[in-house]
């Protein structure tokens, strides 16, 4: 939060150029990693099994729809910059830029939403991330929500999540744990990350 804050005071004096050039950087980021999914998808081995779209796939699917008619609007409200006597090179490019923000925020959205939990020979992939065994200390699953599933990682950094949640089909649940069992510990992590939120009120 707090570097979060410092970056949004930074850019507040930093004026438009800074603001046109991360934009254009964020756009060019996030095509480059969706683009590379393919290869670092490799490192995960084998397919052991496809569990599908889930709830978190379908809402990211739906933020991204929203997205396309932001992205949609806004391409409609820049048309004057590009042409007409309010064309100028500078805002053309900025406005190239807010513009590649959005439509590469619906396109990350919309290929999030797309994407499938797998279980993999050396691993899990979600979300255009694979989480090798090496990283999961154990599994386990939620008493309220018995096809939430969570696991608990290896924190690699200060701000890495310890405990990750995910939802899978009612129909895949059996044999998700069994494949599972075959790779990381069982254990009660709903009642660890209970007891860890009561520790800390």
């Amino acid at each position: 939060m707090l570097i979060g804050a410092l970056f949004a005071i930074v850019l507040s004096f930093s004026g438009e150029h800074l603001l046109t050039v991360l934009l254009m950087l964020y756009a060019l980021a996030v095509l480059l990693w969706l683009a590379s999914w393919p290869l670092r998808k490799k490192q995960a081995g084998d397919l052991l099994l496809r569990v599908g779209a889930n709830a978190q796939t379908k809402v990211a699917f739906f933020v991204g729809l929203l997205e396309v008619g932001v992205a949609i609007v806004l391409t409609f409200n820049q048309l004057d910059l590009f042409t007409g006597s309010l064309a100028t090179t500078s805002g053309i490019i900025t406005s190239i830029s807010r513009l590649s923000f959005w439509w590469t925020l619906a396109i990350f959205f919309l290929a999030v939403g797309q994407s499938n939990l797998e279980i993999h020979e050396y691993g899990l992939t979600y979300f255009f991330t694979w989480q090798p065994w090496e990283r999961i200390v154990a599994f386990g699953w939620d008493d309220d929500k018995p096809n939430t599933l969570i696991l608990r990682a290896k924190q690699r950094t200060i701000i890495s999540r310890k405990y990750i949640t995910l939802s899978v089909p009612t129909g895949q649940v059996e044999d998700v744990d069994r494949l599972l069992e075959d790779y990381l510990l069982e254990a009660d992590l709903a009642a660890e990350m209970d007891g860890e939120i009561s520790s800390k009120v």
